[in-house]
């Protein structure tokens, strides 16, 4: 999962929305209102006309024009580089028409130039729950500037969500907002990154149910996590279920692990460990299905790749008396020999069938 990359994606600062009305509101000369609008049009000096333009809440407080007046004095004061009167002015646009985007947009892009972290925050956040009502069915006069912005803005919201969810430190916590996330953002891009870390933080919680179900989803469609087929894998393996989904998707967690990098923070000891760790319980699933399938070959290649990491000493045992039959029905006879001697050397239920075993295979081929 790599936050730190789209992060620096989706707060990329957006288009800036044209400068001025987003729609020149008619106006009527004959009025007082009017009269001074007009008045503010033929102003060529941006000082002047900003005070001509501050007039206008105060007079006219009623009027139907006073949020296309509060939205050109927004835009002017950024052009003038008055920040703090800009944003002021894009809030009091949001008064008069909470859905107005570009007012929310700009606002957004005032508080990145202001370099203020908190408040940029905000102003995105607000421009994005603006975008969620106003890009349902936008405005088709809405410059692309705006629709722009609202689309980043909606964006960067979903990211922030997300990396909340993803990144909360206790396991339930997590689960919760990740459930949530999903509700509220049915469609997002991020839907496989939190299958994988609903799974691992199942499986953190010591749910196996849970985990397990996450697993199976998972593995329908996702090749790139050998914990997850193993998962499953086992789960089969152990209650009897799909032979042959147990062989695939340890075949698969096998070629995974052979190509897979190191994960990050993992150090190179305890990755070693890991994978020869999932290595050698691949090979031994498929080995196991593969004996009582009587499919002898792939037993033998598959046992002989995992006895060498085979520790406990029963399964090593079982291991080298399966090994010993297989290479036997091969007519290797020599390997099954080796084997089935090996066995006879540790202790448990495997070593007097190994004995007698070996005596039968020794005496069939009159070897001494």
């Amino acid at each position: 999962m790599i936050l730190s990359r789209h992060s620096a994606k989706v707060l990329a600062i957006f288009a800036i929305p044209l400068l001025g009305w987003a729609a020149k509101p008619a106006v009527d000369p004959n009025t007082p209102e009017g009269r001074l609008l007009e008045r503010v049009q033929t102003e060529g000096d941006l000082s002047k006309r900003l005070v001509l333009l501050e007039l206008f809440p105060d007079l006219f407080p009623t009027s139907p024009l006073v949020e296309s007046v509060w939205g050109e004095l927004q835009a002017r004061y950024h052009q003038a580089g008055k920040l703090d009167k800009a944003l002021a002015a894009g809030s009091n646009v949001l008064i008069y028409n909470a859905n107005n985007l570009e007012a929310a947009c700009l606002n957004w892009r005032i508080a990145a130039d202001m370099k203020d972290s908190a408040l940029t925050a905000v102003w995105m956040k607000q421009a994005g729950y603006v975008a969620e009502k106003v890009l349902k069915t936008p405005d088709p006069d809405m410059s692309k500037a705006t629709r722009e912005c609202g689309a980043n803005a909606r964006q960067a919201n979903e990211f922030e969500a997300y990396k909340a969810a993803v990144t909360a430190k206790n396991p339930a916590d997590r689960i919760k907002l990740l459930e949530e996330f999903l509700k509220d953002h049915p469609q997002t891009q991020h839907a496989g990154d939190i299958e994988i870390t609903l799974f691992l933080t199942y499986r953190e919680q010591g749910d196996s149910a849970k985990a397990l179900a996450a697993a199976e989803k998972l593995v329908a469609h996702n090749d790139t996590r050998e914990d997850a087929m193993l998962l499953v894998a086992e789960s089969y393996f152990k209650s009897g279920k799909d032979p042959n989904g147990v062989v695939s998707l340890s075949k698969k967690a096998i070629n995974r692990l052979t190509s897979a990098e190191k994960p990050d923070g993992m150090s190179d000891t305890d990755w070693a460990r890991t994978k020869t760790a999932e290595l050698t319980q691949a090979n031994y699933m498929i080995g196991s299905v593969s004996f009582q399938a009587e499919k002898w070959e792939a037993a033998d290649q598959a046992f002989r790749a995992a006895l060498p990491n085979l520790t406990d000493s029963r399964f090593r045992a079982e291991v080298l008396s399966s090994l010993g039959w297989a290479n036997y029905k091969l007519k290797n006879v020599s390997d099954a020999i080796k084997f089935y001697s090996d066995c006879t050397n540790i202790p448990g239920p495997f070593q007097l069938a190994a004995s007698k075993t070996l005596n039968t295979i020794t005496a069939e081929y009159r070897i001494k």
